[in-house]
């Protein structure tokens, strides 16, 4: 075999064991310092893979993809609210299109919450496109920041836009990138694709 391509099956070969290395020492550490946290702040701290059905159904970030799996759960519980911090697992496509996404998801379950169904995620060509096309997309006229920047929808659209108020828009707008789902008792907040550091939870 040329010595070129021998070159490019031994590079080959040492950057997959490099990112294997990388990759389980980065999981290996995030649970270590997840652990930790919880230690530190009381709450529960599930290691091993669980099955999310049970907080994540009926949420849209839920129906994407397949394999399904929440990973470092942290909970804590009093006076009935609920506090439930993952990382979250799905699997896209098969075989040599298989994709995995993780990332953090924060899950707040209250008593006292009674939240119309409705999803908020950042506004992008894809859903752009999809909005021309007919797709709701809640707007206001007096924030266009809030409006260029997220989609919103919802079944129940006055008590959606009574829900996003000026303050709360104000607050979004600020911070591009959120998804944020809700539904009776139940809030959902996480960005696509993206893990949280211990130290920020």
């Amino acid at each position: 075999m040329d010595s070129s391509i021998w070159l490019v099956v031994v590079l080959a070969v040492v950057i997959l064991v490099v990112v294997v290395v990388v990759t389980v020492y980065g999981a290996q550490k995030r649970r270590k310092d997840m652990r930790a946290l919880a230690e530190q702040m009381g709450y529960q701290y599930v290691e091993q893979e669980l099955d999310p059905a049970g907080l994540l159904t009926g949420f849209g970030l839920f129906g994407r993809g397949h394999s399904r799996r929440a990973t470092n759960v942290l909970t804590t519980e009093t006076g009935g609210n609920r506090v439930t911090f993952m990382d979250y697992r799905w699997e896209s496509g098969y075989g040599k299109q298989r994709r995995i996404e993780v990332q953090s998801v924060l899950h707040l379950a209250s008593e006292g919450f009674d939240l119309p169904s409705f999803a908020l995620r950042p506004e992008r060509l894809g859903q752009k496109i999809a909005g021309l096309m007919g797709q709701q997309d809640i707007d206001f006229e007096d924030h266009p920041d809030f409006s260029a920047a997220y989609v919103l929808q919802g079944s129940d659209e006055p008590r959606v836009r009574a829900l996003f108020d000026r303050e709360t828009r104000a607050f979004l707008a600020g911070r591009p990138g959120l998804s944020v789902e809700g539904q009776g008792g139940r809030l959902l907040y996480y960005r696509v694709r993206k893990t949280v550091s211990p130290d920020a939870v």
